[in-house]
């Protein structure tokens, strides 16, 4: 039997019940050094502070309902300090310290009346945050499963100790020398001798949880009750409530919007003392907030966040025997815009090869494209749009399906789209409305035609037509024409090639991006072939040559924006400007030299990555003038949902993104969102102010997105926060990202319900 305080969930979630009437506080702070001795060490246990204010004031905020991040909900994300750090097994907590793409953690089963994870291999990785290089100890709460079982523990490359493992649920303790943990991360690689049988499942053993403390705090305690949580009642009564509580610190990592507000109540069954900490990117802590708490009495509270808006920090809760009770960090109340009725038709316009870095609507840019900026006044722009890939084929198939590559099956250059996959043209069909493909890239889309049940699909290159925008935009205005004629709704997916290669010179505008000549090896005419013979070294290039490659690129981007300034000014002289929404993005983007590199799918980086979404439509805005610039990330699996959410129609419960127009209705920030993209083994997380790459050999890269737009240095050696931010997250993307639905699961950094519920098989308090 254990002592009291490791638990199988993240946090331990108690039924509030309060007989008192609740008090609302805005709590005053503490001076800071009061607080900082007791959290110097994650092994040493908290000191109460001696002062605590006498009077707080009033709150006076109104907070949205919704977006918010309910802290309950994502429960999974915190840390737990008891005596020292606990590393749940047997919740998906785990996620947060277990990143191998080989996922070699099993189910949770039930063995003698507990639980446990299961090792389906003899080893696993787990990365571990710490903030000292004192002696510690790793006491292990698990079951060995097999006779003669040992259990060995790597720390950063060093082996700390090795022992035996009972056949029984015991507490093992290794020792862990001064110097082997580290300041920051920490990789534990915990390694099992033989194989056994336990709850019906093969096993290296059955893993409980971890909990690592300063020596002379975890390992002289004495076993005690079994770790396992309890709903239970707190002060009685009958007004209940989850709360958070078992643990004397939880530390979560989070993105904390504008406008916000960390609001709980807080209660406790003898006299406590809680604090509230904040530690940002530099690791300077500050106190938010502290108060003395009666026992048996219920406060609430809100603390301003408005001093870490658009921070990445660590928000620290401390306060033994406290329970915290409905926390959430909620948005100041805003104006929301009535959602416009269903528009009658949506052309969705993927430019190929499209970084959103030549829109002046992204950016300030030498590209001169006025169309889509004047277009823009009745639109929404959603300035950190991500691909779902960097290859056309995977991307394509996500755009159309709202699914990420894996899922919905096309995860390469030879994917095929997996039986039974809904595309957005399907759904659309299916609730009476024309659909047509109208574009020029076979290898992206052709696979997707069958499932598509398209009423017309035409590649005017094939036809005949050559590959010109101008023509794809008189096919399209040729079936507009047909159904508005019949009456008809329809839905156009359009796929103009400018600017993918081959990069063509266009008389009036390509000249103004490049002052040199025109000579070879670029001359005015750029193709695949070119760009494989320059990268390969066999066609060097200087400096004007490289200008020449770069100003073909941006002239094709000009001539596209003529012909989206055509497509809509053909769409006026029919009547149906109004009536007809337009969703502008991209497959992915360009590589154009930033790091020696040239066209796409080498990796994840900004210019392949940040592609445009621009959602035009009359009267999304109301009378509010445009361009709707929305920070939150978002990716292109959002399309799908977002046109079917236009035009009125319910997404299949198969498709995984989520309609962005919510976000553009607000008037406001948004709660904190990360994406994904991917292509095979290699994936990257692209969050508000950071982005994580972790390559095919898994190697990873860190980019601060705003200090370092182009993403040139690297930061994944400085260990920041922003590490084990995204690396957290990391592990929850690939243990779920099939399964992911963020309609109803929440995004990866702001958990809802059905991410709870979904993965409540192991947990008690679900």
């Amino acid at each position: 039997m254990f002592k009291n305080s490791v638990l199988t969930v993240s946090v331990l979630l108690v039924l509030v019940g309060c007989d008192k009437s609740a008090t609302t506080h805005s709590a005053a702070p503490l001076e800071l050094n009061q607080a900082r001795a007791a959290h110097s060490s994650p092994g040493v246990a908290e000191e109460q502070p001696e002062d605590v204010p006498e009077e707080v004031p009033e709150v006076r905020v109104a907070l949205a309902d919704f977006p918010s991040v309910d802290l309950i909900d994502n429960r999974h994300r915190w840390h737990l300090f008891q005596d020292g750090l606990v590393i749940p097994f047997a919740s998906e907590g785990l996620r947060k310290y277990a990143q191998e793409y080989s996922r070699p953690f099993g189910p949770v089963v039930e063995v003698d009346g507990r639980r446990g994870r299961t090792l389906s291999r003899a080893s696993a990785l787990l990365r571990v945050p710490w903030t000292d290089d004192q002696p510690t100890t790793a006491r292990f709460f698990m079951h060995g499963g097999s006779p003669g079982q040992r259990v060995q523990l790597n720390v950063n490359g060093k082996r700390a100790g090795v022992v035996e493992a009972p056949q029984a649920w015991s507490a093992v303790d290794i020792a862990i020398p001064a110097g082997f943990l580290r300041n920051g991360e920490n990789e534990l690689r915990v390694s099992m001798r033989s194989q056994g049988t336990l709850g019906g499942q093969k096993t290296y053993g059955l893993f409980h949880a971890i909990e690592l403390g300063a020596t002379g705090s975890v390992a002289d305690r004495a076993a005690g009750e079994q770790p396992w949580p309890a709903l239970h009642p707190v002060a009685g009564g009958a007004r209940e409530a989850l709360g958070l509580g078992g643990f004397k610190r939880l530390t979560m990592h989070v993105e904390i919007p504008t406008d916000a507000w960390l609001e709980f109540g807080a209660t406790a069954s003898a006299d406590a003392v809680w604090k509230v900490l904040v530690r940002g990117i530099d690791g300077q802590t500050t106190e938010l907030g502290a108060d003395h708490l009666p026992g048996g009495e219920s406060r609430q509270y809100q603390l301003d966040l408005a001093a870490f808006a658009d921070q990445l920090v660590a928000l620290e809760l401390h306060g033994a025997g406290v329970v915290w009770t409905k926390p959430r960090i909620g948005l100041a109340q805003t104006t929301t815009k009535e959602a416009p009725a269903p528009y009658d038709n949506v052309i969705l316009l993927v430019v190929d090869t499209l970084r959103s870095d030549r829109m002046a609507l992204y950016t300030d840019t030498r590209v001169q494209t006025p169309r889509f900026t004047e277009a823009g006044r009745s639109a929404a722009v959603f300035l950190n749009n991500q691909a779902a890939s960097p290859s056309s084929p995977p991307s394509h198939a996500s755009i159309q399906t709202g699914m990420i590559p894996r899922v919905h099956g096309v995860d390469g250059d030879r994917g095929q789209l997996r039986a039974n996959t809904p595309l957005l043209s399907s759904q659309l069909g299916a609730a009476g409305i024309a659909t047509a493909y109208v574009g020029n890239n076979s290898f992206g889309m052709s696979r997707l035609r069958a499932a598509g049940n398209w009423s017309a699909f035409h590649q005017p290159v094939q036809d005949g037509l050559g590959i010109d925008c101008r023509a794809l935009v008189g096919q399209v205005m040729r079936f507009v024409r047909a159904q508005k004629e019949a009456n008809q709704r329809f839905f156009v997916s359009a796929l103009p090639f400018e600017p993918h290669v081959p990069y063509r010179f266009h008389e009036g505008i390509t000249e103004k991006y490049h002052q040199g000549t025109w000579g070879p090896p670029v001359g005015k005419f750029a193709d695949g072939y070119l760009l494989v013979d320059i990268m390969a070294g066999r066609k060097p290039m200087n400096a004007g040559q490289w200008s020449q490659l770069e100003a073909l690129y941006d002239g094709e981007v000009e001539h596209m924006d003529r012909c989206f300034g055509e497509l809509l000014d053909q769409l006026e002289a029919l009547g149906l400007r109004e009536t007809t929404a337009i969703v502008l993005t991209s497959d992915h983007g360009e590589g154009l030299n930033e790091r020696g590199r040239l066209g796409h799918v080498y990796g994840h980086y900004t210019e392949l990555s940040n592609v445009p979404l621009v959602v035009y439509a009359h009267g999304l805005l109301g009378d509010a003038p445009g361009p709707r610039r929305v920070t939150t990330p978002t990716s292109c699996i959002d399309v799908t949902p977002t046109v079917l959410d236009l035009m009125g129609v319910p997404a299949s419960d198969k498709v995984q993104g989520e309609s962005v127009l919510a976000m553009a209705l607000r008037d406001g920030p948004w709660s904190p969102n990360v994406v994904s993209t991917e292509y095979g083994r290699s994936y990257s997380l692209r969050s508000l102010g950071w982005r994580l790459i972790v390559n095919y050999d898994g190697s990873e890269e860190l980019y601060d997105v705003n200090a370092d737009p182009k993403e040139l240095d690297n930061l994944i050696a400085a260990d920041t926060l922003a590490v084990r931010y995204l690396r957290e997250l990391a592990g929850f993307y690939l243990e779920h990202r099939s399964d992911w639905k963020k309609a109803s699961w929440g995004s990866l950094a702001n958990h809802h319900k059905g991410f709870i519920e979904a993965t409540a098989r192991g947990l008690d308090a679900d």
